[in-house]
């Protein structure tokens, strides 16, 4: 009887959890159905949505998408070409407002997590992870305290994981984070250390988004494997 219990107690527990959760997009890119191109040479090449150009900045594709509460957002992304001339690229803006629907700096209301390559401007590695707040298609800026470097290699658990190894030029590199749209929390998946997550704020609350927005600057890069899933 006891044993029975506890089972319905954990599937009462489990079950809201698991049926909460709803996957949004869930897209392979066989097509480009449903995504809208604003700047930029975007193709699907071999099954992945290409970005091809590695002279265009600010280039952006678009997909609606319902966003409030807590989002998990999911893909991979694959070096092609570009950062010859040390610059580039590649992020997503979420939670956006209205895509703009040509060249523009910032895409609406929307926050853009975002990793570049500038060697020339911010010296060490080069690359670093920032968030840009966008408040209209003309505004965004790079939020205060949001201008991480990335280590050539970080130790966990008395393991090196190298970040910087030529290797994952060819390398299909996972992305994976969430955003409680209620806190601003953020949690993103280290895409080489098992279960280790980096967490930040941005800032208070978020406004519902309707779309996402994929966007490269001077690198020609593809996608795919693109899912967005609403977990409560």
């Amino acid at each position: 009887m006891k044993y029975k219990v506890l089972v319905l107690a954990l599937l009462l527990i489990v079950t809201p959890f698991i049926f909460s959760q709803t996957v949004l997009v869930n897209d392979n890119f066989n097509t480009m159905s449903g995504w809208t191109p604003a700047y930029g040479n975007w193709k699907i090449v071999d099954g992945r949505l290409a970005q091809l150009s590695t002279k265009a900045g600010k280039a952006k594709i678009s997909r609606y998408v319902p966003q409030s509460g807590l989002m998990q957002y999911e893909f991979n992304v694959r070096y092609i070409d570009g950062g010859q001339d040390q610059y580039a690229g590649f992020g997503i803006h979420v939670f956006v407002s209205k895509p703009h629907k040509g060249l523009a700096w910032g895409e609406g209301r929307s926050f853009l997590l975002w990793v570049t390559y500038d060697p020339k401007a911010y010296g060490g590695t080069g690359f670093y992870g920032q968030v840009y707040k966008s408040v209209t298609s003309s505004y965004m800026y790079l939020m205060k305290g949001y201008h991480i470097e990335i280590p050539q290699s970080i130790k966990v658990g008395g393991k090196v994981y190298v970040y910087l190894d030529p290797k994952y030029v060819n390398y299909d590199i996972p992305i994976k984070f969430t955003i409680d749209s209620n806190t601003g929390d953020v949690k993103v998946y280290d895409p080489l250390i098992p279960n280790w997550v980096w967490k930040f704020n941005l800032g208070g609350p978020v406004p519902k988004g309707s779309y996402v927005t994929l966007r490269t600057n001077s690198l020609a890069v593809s996608f795919d494997d693109f899912k967005v899933t609403k977990l409560r």
